[in-house]
């Protein structure tokens, strides 16, 4: 069974996979600059990156297309599924979302 995937908390999830990975691989330039040049070397089989997509990955803004994430993946070992499979938590407040009463 297909669950609709919520964006935004796979952005997030990402966009922190991203940075602990970073972090793990003692990258310690947050530079879009000094990523996208890192990635870039590494971009065999798919297309650079400008240093504009770097920031809007290392910001949460966008997702990698298939391609791309494959580098991330072989490069810095992201957890795939972490990243988009939702808990049933996640789940249940997707399909019913809380309202906030300010009454």
């Amino acid at each position: 069974m297909h669950h609709r995937k919520n964006k935004t908390t796979i952005l997030k999830r990402f966009r922190s996979a991203l940075a602990i990975a970073l972090q793990n691989y003692q990258f310690a330039s947050r530079s879009p600059t000094a990523f996208s040049d890192a990635f870039n070397l590494r971009a065999n089989g798919t297309t650079v990156i400008t240093r504009q997509t770097a920031s809007k990955w290392l910001n949460g803004e966008t997702l990698p297309d298939h391609g791309h994430m494959a580098v991330l993946v072989s490069w810095l070992n992201l957890d795939l599924n972490h990243i988009y499979n939702l808990t049933e938590q996640e789940e249940d407040e997707e399909s019913h979302p809380r309202l906030d009463k300010h009454e």
